[in-house]
């Protein structure tokens, strides 16, 4: 990472925070000397909030002073500074599917992320409890109340458990199947799509004490993956495998494997999302730059009745699941023809077509790190 990038700078957030560790992981692997500050700092408040607006993390403070809040954002503008470890695959076909398991793991496993953190609260408490700073004073009380009160909303209820428990217990047989060949998603050093696993699998799903005995029981190959992506190295001694992605713009079998499982599992939902941000945007008079919520801190637009695991449930609905979307459609706008007719059976076979084009006049970008309704070209 040049001098003029990252180095020297502050990554405010929380261990056990599912965006911060995507943030955490990318940095590390770029050796670029970032120090980590809690963002229960008292600097987090006096000095932080005022810039951004909102209470979120990850934050990253440049040197200069400049704020840069969202993991995806921050390995953005890693990867615009000649970073060590790049994470953006050259190749079309594998920097479209990295897109695509980024959006999966940031938006999709969410739900098997907070149940398995807030529904077995009891079986893991004194290890959530540490986590939080229970007791040392009552904020984290309210904070830990306020995370479980999310899981109607997300769609994790008695009547969807027993599908998340199996796809999440079918992920982690297909990644393991991957990882057993391969030490990251491409080959020999972490893409987009893994720092975007990563944030579930490891600060929720890889290390409460519940999920975590589920992954090291059916998938000890992910479990090692994660203590890759913690590294600040590619860690890959089983491997003898150069520091790159696969040439050939290759796609290991296993991924199509697992492109056709997230399409089984969630095709539908994003579908039905995508739907009501299309109502949406037709029933408002939107215009060009204006923030997504009325304020900084509301995430959601709406909630809509939406089909996952053979249930209707009704979920919130955040425009910023468009802010992941969009690299999606980014990387097939910029295929050539023989890779986009590939690209289209590919996603048309999966039930997963509305990410290569989600036909929306708007989609979302940022402005002084708040979500905005940006007009799409043509």
């Amino acid at each position: 990472m040049t001098a003029h990038g990252i180095q020297h700078a502050e990554l405010f957030g929380l261990p056990h925070s599912y965006y911060t560790v995507i943030a955490r992981s990318y940095l590390r692997k770029q050796q670029a000397g970032v120090k980590e500050v809690s963002s229960r700092d008292p600097r987090f408040i006096s000095e932080i909030l005022p810039q951004i607006g909102r209470g979120i993390i990850p934050v990253l403070r440049l040197a200069d002073g400049t704020v840069i809040q969202d993991s995806l954002d921050i390995i953005e503008y890693g990867e615009a500074n000649a970073p060590r470890l790049p994470a953006t695959p050259d190749s079309p076909k594998q920097k479209l599917i990295s897109a695509v398991f980024f959006l999966y793991g940031s938006q999709s496993l969410l739900k098997a992320a907070m149940h398995y953190r807030w529904s077995f609260y009891d079986q893991q408490k004194t290890f959530l409890d540490h986590a939080f700073g229970f007791g040392d004073d009552g904020a984290a009380g309210k904070i830990m109340d306020r995370m479980r009160s999310y899981l109607p909303i997300l769609g994790v209820s008695e009547a969807t458990i027993p599908a998340i428990e199996r796809n999440f217990e079918n992920v982690l047989r297909i990644l393991d199947r991957h990882f057993s060949q391969y030490p990251y998603l491409f080959g020999g050093c972490p893409s987009l799509g893994d720092y975007g696993l990563f944030g579930p699998l490891f600060a929720h799903l890889g290390r409460d004490p519940v999920p975590c005995a589920v992954m090291k029981s059916i998938a000890p190959h992910v479990f090692r993956w994660t203590e890759r992506m913690n590294a600040s190295v590619t860690d890959q001694p089983e491997f003898n495998m150069d520091e790159a992605f696969l040439p050939g713009d290759q796609i290991p079998e296993t991924l199509y494997e697992l492109i056709d499982f997230i399409g089984s599992e969630v095709g539908d939902e994003l579908t039905d999302r995508i739907d009501f941000i299309r109502q949406f945007q037709a029933s408002q008079d939107i215009q060009n730059g204006a923030p997504v919520t009325d304020t900084p801190k509301q995430r959601a637009i709406g909630t809509v009745d939406a089909r996952y695991g053979g249930q209707t449930i009704t979920v919130a609905v955040q425009p910023y699941l468009l802010y992941c979307q969009k690299r999606v459609e980014t990387a097939f706008a910029e295929m050539n023809s023989a890779n986009k007719d590939w690209a289209s059976s590919e996603f048309e076979k999966a039930g997963l077509s509305v990410l290569l084009n989600c036909e929306l006049p708007f989609t979302v970008g940022r402005s002084a790190n708040i979500e905005v309704w940006e007009r799409r070209a043509g």
